[in-house]
């Protein structure tokens, strides 16, 4: 039994347009998969499936009754319940709370709801006192915690929507258990997300969204992943350009000693402590090179992050920093080295969003450019990063803010990297891009590191880690307890290997 029906629903802002009819089908029980690359309009179909915009044309149904949500708040009570990637909870709601606003549970004494919400949260994996406010966990929670509130939802079409760009493999597999929990119930379950493989283990049919419209309609089995992305961008997706491989060295717990005639250390530490996080961490970066580190949420791997960009205090046996001594820090914020950290935050990825491409993009303050020839070659460069990087834009005079999610990503990267030097911290530099947005990340990062910047990618997807790293650390129990050498591996070879590592943590 076919539970929601869209028919030709078109949706333009402005000049742009976005959707240019969509039709497809969720079934009763059924998991149906939506990809798209960045700025193919999944996030606006999102949005009209969740009350938040109007479509501009075309029909849809919910359990054969016509279905045009005013809001958000109306599509739920309607019966299609969404979560997002990036989350907004009152941090003043307790868990419970917040796991049952918007329900008919919602407005019961803090002691009656406390059971309930543990069992959901159990069911979700997430280890929280009911009692904490929201506002006392860390953001990638908040995901976690809409889950559970869904679970809780009396809807009958559940959106998630680039749910997993932040778990863990162990969490994602819990996010499976949650979809096929409520496709036994009878619902249906549209998951979009850009990591292909671990979408086609859980999807019973998969939609592949290109330029506004469905482009391909098919049944999970039939596809594989190279497949699938070739069908997302339209075309054979090319291998990325293999890195140059490091001298062979057998995997181990221990990072590589430098050695006469090696490549130049960019940065080498020796037992990195932090309280209660970090015991006795040894790494070493050498120029030019791409580290990866990962680990689970409580292995000390952001600890081991916040220690290098001075944000956690850390004491060390030795840091060099291209072999001249350097001190960590003692009291967060005070140490003498912090390395520069770039993490995409909710609000438009650090930058003003009502901000146009061309003024966010342009490094010297705007109005201060002294000659005409300096303008020019500064809207050229403008114009060749939004062309290298195929942002969705009908002039570079867009405000920031009107572009896909995506877009904004890479941009802001962009900028931030053409200003980056030396050694570098990045927070999951491709989390929510499509496949080939994640190998222009990947170019952004070749350029920088063939100029002889060196990076730290801290991460909890294996893919990323696999596509960008020329070796990964494995972190747990506040140590490193392998390296992984990416060397001139396969991307899947270099997957696998995290996954086995990770899970024998």
């Amino acid at each position: 039994m076919t539970l929601l029906q869209v028919e030709g629903v078109q949706k333009s802002f402005g000049a742009r347009r976005v959707l240019r009819g969509v039709s497809f089908t969720v079934g009763e029980g059924e998991i149906v998969g939506l990809v798209g690359t960045n700025g193919a309009g999944k996030s606006t179909l999102g949005d009209v499936l969740a009350g938040i915009t109007a479509a501009d044309a075309g029909t849809m149904t919910l359990g054969g009754r016509p279905y045009a949500p005013l809001s958000a708040g109306d599509a739920r009570d309607l019966g299609i319940g969404v979560v997002e990637q990036l989350v907004r909870i009152d941090p003043a709601l307790t868990v419970a709370q917040a796991v049952f606003r918007g329900t008919a549970q919602a407005g019961r004494p803090q002691a009656e709801l406390r059971g309930p919400a543990q069992a959901l949260l159990a069911e979700v994996t997430l280890d929280v006192d009911p009692d904490t406010p929201v506002g006392e966990l860390p953001h990638f929670v908040h995901g976690l915690v809409e889950i559970a509130r869904v679970l809780a939802e009396d809807t009958r079409v559940v959106v998630l929507d680039e749910v997993s760009a932040a778990l863990l493999p162990l969490e994602v597999t819990s996010l499976h258990a949650v979809a096929g929990r409520l496709s036994r119930q009878g619902r249906g379950v549209l998951y979009i997300s850009h990591r292909l493989p671990e979408l086609l283990a859980v999807v019973d049919r998969v939609l592949v969204l290109r330029e506004g419209r469905i482009a391909l309609d098919s049944p999970a089995e039939e596809m594989d992943p190279v497949r699938l992305a070739a069908e997302t961008v339209g075309e054979p997706v090319p291998l990325p350009p293999a890195r140059v491989p490091a001298p062979a060295r057998p995997e181990t717990s221990r990072p590589p000693a430098p050695r006469a005639g090696d490549e130049e250390v960019a940065l080498q530490v020796r037992n990195l402590r932090v309280p209660g996080a970090v015991d006795g961490v040894d790494l070493l970066l050498r120029r030019g090179e791409v580290i990866g580190l990962t680990g689970h949420r409580s292995s000390g791997v952001r600890e081991i992050a916040g220690a290098l960009s001075g944000e956690l205090p850390a004491v060390t046996d030795e840091l060099l920093l291209h072999g001249e001594p350097r001190q960590l820090s003692t009291a967060a914020g005070d140490g003498a080295l912090q390395l520069p950290v770039y993490r995409a935050d909710d609000d438009a990825y650090g930058v003003d969003p009502g901000e146009t491409i061309a003024r966010t993009l342009t490094q010297e303050a705007w109005g201060t450019l002294s000659d005409l020839h300096k303008e020019i070659a500064t809207l050229r460069s403008v114009i060749r990063t939004v062309h290298q990087l195929d942002v969705k834009t009908l002039s570079i005079r867009t405000v920031f803010g009107a572009l896909s999610g995506g877009d904004q990503h890479k941009l802001a990267l962009a900028r931030w990297m053409a200003s980056a030097r030396d050694v570098v911290v990045l927070h999951e530099p491709t989390r929510g891009l499509d496949v080939r947005a994640r190998q222009q990340v990947r170019q952004l990062l070749d350029d920088a590191t063939q100029h002889g910047t060196s990076v730290v990618v801290v991460s909890v997807d294996p893919d990323e880690l696999a596509e960008c790293c020329d070796r990964i650390g494995i972190v747990s129990g506040g140590r490193v307890t392998r390296w992984i050498e990416a060397g001139d591996l396969a991307v899947e070879t270099v997957r696998a290997r995290i996954l086995e590592a990770a899970t024998a943590a």
